[in-house]
Protein backbone atom coordinates (compact mmCIF):
# COMPACT_ATOMS: atom_id res chain seq x y z
CA UNK A 1 0.00 0.00 0.00
CA UNK A 2 2.86 2.33 0.55
CA UNK A 3 4.15 2.34 -3.41
CA UNK A 4 0.12 3.46 -3.76
CA UNK A 5 0.66 6.68 -6.69
CA UNK A 6 0.59 10.00 -4.87
CA UNK A 7 -0.13 13.79 -6.59
CA UNK A 8 0.01 16.49 -4.91
CA UNK A 9 -2.91 19.18 -6.01
CA UNK A 10 -2.28 23.16 -5.59
CA UNK A 11 -5.08 24.76 -6.44
CA UNK A 12 -8.23 26.72 -5.50
CA UNK A 13 -11.11 25.79 -3.78
CA UNK A 14 -14.71 25.73 -5.45
CA UNK A 15 -17.16 25.31 -3.04
CA UNK A 16 -19.75 24.32 -5.23
CA UNK A 17 -17.67 20.95 -5.96
CA UNK A 18 -17.27 21.07 -10.33
CA UNK A 19 -13.79 22.54 -10.39
CA UNK A 20 -10.66 23.26 -7.95
CA UNK A 21 -9.16 20.84 -6.08
CA UNK A 22 -12.16 19.36 -4.89
CA UNK A 23 -13.03 18.17 -8.57
CA UNK A 24 -9.31 17.61 -8.53
CA UNK A 25 -9.77 15.44 -5.70
CA UNK A 26 -12.30 13.38 -7.35
CA UNK A 27 -10.30 12.80 -10.13
CA UNK A 28 -7.79 11.10 -7.81
CA UNK A 29 -9.41 8.87 -6.38
CA UNK A 30 -11.60 7.92 -9.53
CA UNK A 31 -8.08 6.43 -10.77
CA UNK A 32 -7.41 5.51 -7.44
CA UNK A 33 -4.44 7.49 -7.00
CA UNK A 34 -3.09 9.01 -3.19
CA UNK A 35 -3.61 13.29 -3.18
CA UNK A 36 -2.38 15.45 -0.96
CA UNK A 37 -4.35 19.21 -1.78
CA UNK A 38 -2.83 22.85 -1.15
CA UNK A 39 -4.81 25.68 -1.16
CA UNK A 40 -3.91 28.54 -2.81
CA UNK A 41 -7.09 30.43 -2.21
CA UNK A 42 -10.65 30.43 -1.97
CA UNK A 43 -13.73 31.23 -4.02
CA UNK A 44 -17.45 32.20 -3.51
CA UNK A 45 -18.18 30.31 -6.52
CA UNK A 46 -21.36 28.60 -7.80
CA UNK A 47 -22.04 26.53 -11.56
CA UNK A 48 -23.67 30.42 -11.95
CA UNK A 49 -20.65 32.71 -11.30
CA UNK A 50 -17.59 33.68 -8.91
CA UNK A 51 -18.40 36.73 -6.29
CA UNK A 52 -15.30 36.48 -4.34
CA UNK A 53 -11.86 35.56 -4.28
CA UNK A 54 -9.92 35.31 -0.98
CA UNK A 55 -6.42 34.72 -1.08
CA UNK A 56 -4.77 33.27 2.48
CA UNK A 57 -1.64 34.83 3.60
CA UNK A 58 0.93 33.81 1.28
CA UNK A 59 3.16 32.76 4.69
CA UNK A 60 0.79 30.32 5.42
CA UNK A 61 0.31 28.93 1.72
CA UNK A 62 4.93 28.75 1.93
CA UNK A 63 3.95 26.84 5.40
CA UNK A 64 1.52 24.40 3.71
CA UNK A 65 3.73 23.21 0.88
CA UNK A 66 7.31 23.01 3.10
CA UNK A 67 4.96 20.66 5.40
CA UNK A 68 3.26 18.21 3.15
CA UNK A 69 6.66 18.14 0.66
CA UNK A 70 9.21 17.33 4.04
CA UNK A 71 7.06 14.44 4.68
CA UNK A 72 5.11 13.12 1.71
CA UNK A 73 7.37 12.16 -1.91
CA UNK A 74 5.10 12.83 -4.29
CA UNK A 75 5.27 11.39 -7.81
CA UNK A 76 3.56 14.24 -9.80
CA UNK A 77 2.47 17.90 -8.86
CA UNK A 78 -0.53 19.35 -10.82
CA UNK A 79 -1.15 23.27 -9.98
CA UNK A 80 -4.29 24.88 -10.84
CA UNK A 81 -5.41 28.31 -9.85
CA UNK A 82 -2.81 30.90 -8.57
CA UNK A 83 -4.87 34.19 -8.52
CA UNK A 84 -1.74 36.18 -7.85
CA UNK A 85 1.90 37.08 -8.49
CA UNK A 86 2.49 36.78 -4.62
CA UNK A 87 1.22 33.29 -4.80
CA UNK A 88 3.00 32.60 -7.48
CA UNK A 89 6.06 33.21 -6.68
CA UNK A 90 5.37 31.76 -3.36
CA UNK A 91 4.78 28.45 -5.36
CA UNK A 92 7.57 28.73 -7.66
CA UNK A 93 10.63 29.24 -4.71
CA UNK A 94 9.24 26.27 -2.41
CA UNK A 95 8.59 23.92 -5.56
CA UNK A 96 12.51 25.04 -7.18
CA UNK A 97 13.76 24.13 -3.01
CA UNK A 98 11.60 21.22 -1.99
CA UNK A 99 10.32 19.74 -5.61
CA UNK A 100 12.45 20.20 -8.27
CA UNK A 101 12.74 16.89 -9.68
CA UNK A 102 8.92 15.86 -9.90
CA UNK A 103 6.80 16.42 -12.78
CA UNK A 104 4.78 19.51 -13.10
CA UNK A 105 1.30 19.59 -14.60
CA UNK A 106 0.42 23.17 -14.96
CA UNK A 107 -3.09 23.82 -15.79
CA UNK A 108 -2.98 27.81 -16.64
CA UNK A 109 -6.39 28.66 -15.24
CA UNK A 110 -7.20 32.38 -16.04
CA UNK A 111 -10.94 32.38 -16.62
CA UNK A 112 -14.26 30.63 -14.99
CA UNK A 113 -16.12 29.10 -17.08
CA UNK A 114 -18.94 31.87 -16.45
CA UNK A 115 -16.26 34.24 -17.53
CA UNK A 116 -14.77 35.78 -14.51
CA UNK A 117 -10.88 36.45 -14.67
CA UNK A 118 -9.28 34.11 -12.06
CA UNK A 119 -5.92 35.69 -12.00
CA UNK A 120 -4.57 39.34 -11.75
CA UNK A 121 -3.30 40.64 -15.10
CA UNK A 122 -0.09 41.05 -13.74
CA UNK A 123 0.84 37.77 -12.43
CA UNK A 124 0.77 36.49 -16.35
CA UNK A 125 4.20 37.55 -16.66
CA UNK A 126 5.24 35.54 -13.40
CA UNK A 127 3.64 32.57 -14.75
CA UNK A 128 5.51 32.33 -17.70
CA UNK A 129 8.82 32.81 -16.11
CA UNK A 130 8.38 31.26 -12.70
CA UNK A 131 6.35 28.36 -13.80
CA UNK A 132 5.83 27.68 -17.36
CA UNK A 133 9.64 27.61 -17.63
CA UNK A 134 10.27 24.16 -16.45
CA UNK A 135 7.08 22.58 -16.43
CA UNK A 136 6.90 18.66 -17.57
CA UNK A 137 3.29 19.68 -19.49
CA UNK A 138 1.01 23.04 -19.83
CA UNK A 139 -2.67 23.08 -20.42
CA UNK A 140 -4.04 25.93 -21.38
CA UNK A 141 -7.08 25.89 -23.58
CA UNK A 142 -7.44 28.71 -26.16
CA UNK A 143 -8.21 31.27 -24.40
CA UNK A 144 -5.70 31.00 -21.98
CA UNK A 145 -3.17 30.54 -25.28
CA UNK A 146 -4.14 32.96 -26.26
CA UNK A 147 -2.60 35.48 -22.90
CA UNK A 148 0.26 33.09 -23.16
CA UNK A 149 1.27 34.08 -26.67
CA UNK A 150 -0.50 37.10 -27.09
CA UNK A 151 -1.06 35.69 -31.00
CA UNK A 152 -4.54 34.92 -32.10
CA UNK A 153 -5.56 31.47 -32.48
CA UNK A 154 -8.07 30.42 -35.11
CA UNK A 155 -7.51 27.18 -36.58
CA UNK A 156 -5.43 24.11 -35.57
CA UNK A 157 -2.25 25.82 -37.04
CA UNK A 158 -2.81 28.59 -35.12
CA UNK A 159 -2.73 26.26 -32.07
CA UNK A 160 0.43 24.50 -33.09
CA UNK A 161 2.19 27.91 -33.38
CA UNK A 162 1.21 28.89 -29.94
CA UNK A 163 2.03 25.99 -28.67
CA UNK A 164 5.53 26.53 -30.42
CA UNK A 165 5.78 29.67 -28.11
CA UNK A 166 5.24 28.22 -24.88
CA UNK A 167 8.10 25.61 -25.49
CA UNK A 168 10.08 28.45 -26.42
CA UNK A 169 9.12 29.68 -22.62
CA UNK A 170 10.36 26.61 -20.92
CA UNK A 171 7.92 24.25 -20.95
CA UNK A 172 8.86 20.79 -22.13
CA UNK A 173 5.58 19.24 -23.07
CA UNK A 174 2.50 21.27 -24.33
CA UNK A 175 -1.10 20.77 -24.79
CA UNK A 176 -3.31 23.09 -26.27
CA UNK A 177 -7.50 22.47 -25.94
CA UNK A 178 -9.79 23.10 -28.79
CA UNK A 179 -11.83 22.94 -27.06
CA UNK A 180 -13.51 26.66 -27.60
CA UNK A 181 -12.77 26.16 -31.51
CA UNK A 182 -15.56 25.71 -33.97
CA UNK A 183 -14.29 22.46 -35.73
CA UNK A 184 -15.64 20.79 -38.62
CA UNK A 185 -17.51 17.48 -38.12
CA UNK A 186 -18.60 18.31 -34.95
CA UNK A 187 -15.10 17.51 -33.29
CA UNK A 188 -13.07 18.54 -30.79
CA UNK A 189 -9.13 18.89 -31.47
CA UNK A 190 -6.65 18.92 -29.05
CA UNK A 191 -2.88 19.82 -30.42
CA UNK A 192 -0.23 18.13 -28.03
CA UNK A 193 3.55 18.60 -28.59
CA UNK A 194 5.82 16.39 -27.15
CA UNK A 195 9.63 17.37 -25.75
CA UNK A 196 10.76 16.16 -28.52
CA UNK A 197 9.36 18.46 -30.87
CA UNK A 198 6.88 16.39 -32.68
CA UNK A 199 2.89 17.26 -32.96
CA UNK A 200 -0.04 14.44 -32.13
CA UNK A 201 -3.45 15.40 -32.66
CA UNK A 202 -6.22 14.23 -30.41
CA UNK A 203 -9.91 13.76 -31.15
CA UNK A 204 -13.27 14.25 -29.75
CA UNK A 205 -17.00 14.07 -30.88
CA UNK A 206 -18.24 17.29 -29.83
CA UNK A 207 -21.03 16.95 -27.05
CA UNK A 208 -23.85 19.05 -27.18
CA UNK A 209 -23.84 20.57 -23.27
CA UNK A 210 -23.53 24.32 -23.75
CA UNK A 211 -21.49 24.77 -20.36
CA UNK A 212 -19.68 22.63 -18.43
CA UNK A 213 -17.57 23.54 -15.19
CA UNK A 214 -14.37 21.59 -14.42
CA UNK A 215 -12.94 20.28 -17.42
CA UNK A 216 -9.69 21.79 -17.34
CA UNK A 217 -8.99 21.13 -13.56
CA UNK A 218 -10.15 17.54 -14.34
CA UNK A 219 -8.12 17.02 -17.27
CA UNK A 220 -4.81 18.18 -15.89
CA UNK A 221 -5.35 15.71 -12.65
CA UNK A 222 -6.18 12.61 -14.69
CA UNK A 223 -2.67 13.42 -16.72
CA UNK A 224 -0.87 13.86 -13.45
CA UNK A 225 -2.31 10.50 -12.20
CA UNK A 226 -1.35 9.36 -15.18
CA UNK A 227 2.40 10.41 -15.44
CA UNK A 228 2.39 9.45 -11.29
CA UNK A 229 1.27 6.04 -12.57
CA UNK A 230 4.68 5.75 -14.92
CA UNK A 231 3.28 6.17 -17.90
CA UNK A 232 4.72 8.28 -20.88
CA UNK A 233 3.33 11.28 -21.13
CA UNK A 234 1.38 10.83 -24.77
CA UNK A 235 -0.24 7.94 -23.28
CA UNK A 236 -1.22 9.50 -20.21
CA UNK A 237 -2.62 12.86 -22.40
CA UNK A 238 -4.65 10.15 -24.56
CA UNK A 239 -5.68 8.16 -21.15
CA UNK A 240 -6.94 11.39 -19.79
CA UNK A 241 -8.61 12.63 -22.52
CA UNK A 242 -10.38 9.50 -22.89
CA UNK A 243 -11.43 9.84 -18.49
CA UNK A 244 -12.77 13.30 -19.34
CA UNK A 245 -14.79 12.49 -22.58
CA UNK A 246 -16.80 9.62 -20.58
CA UNK A 247 -17.10 12.25 -17.86
CA UNK A 248 -18.43 14.57 -19.82
CA UNK A 249 -20.80 12.50 -21.57
CA UNK A 250 -22.55 11.18 -17.96
CA UNK A 251 -22.42 14.93 -17.02
CA UNK A 252 -24.90 16.27 -13.94
CA UNK A 253 -27.04 19.27 -13.78
CA UNK A 254 -26.57 19.67 -9.71
CA UNK A 255 -27.34 23.74 -10.04
CA UNK A 256 -29.01 26.59 -11.90
CA UNK A 257 -25.45 27.39 -13.93
CA UNK A 258 -23.05 24.81 -15.89
CA UNK A 259 -23.19 21.30 -15.50
CA UNK A 260 -20.53 19.41 -14.24
CA UNK A 261 -18.23 16.40 -14.81
CA UNK A 262 -19.31 13.06 -13.37
CA UNK A 263 -16.05 11.44 -12.10
CA UNK A 264 -17.38 8.31 -11.19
Amino acid sequence: MNNIPKILIIAGSDPSGGAGLQADIKTATAHKVYAGAVVTCLTAQSTVRVTGVFNPPVSFLKLQLEEVLNDIKFDAIKIGMLSSREIIDCVADVLQKKAKNIPLILDTVMVATSGDLLLEENAVDALKSRLVDGAFLVTPNIDEAKVLTKIAINNIEDMKQAALIIKEMGAKNILIKGGHLNFKDDKIVNIFLDEKGKFHTIENKKIAVKKLHGTGCTLASAIACNVAKKKNILESVRKANQFVYKAVVANLQIGKGSRVLRHF
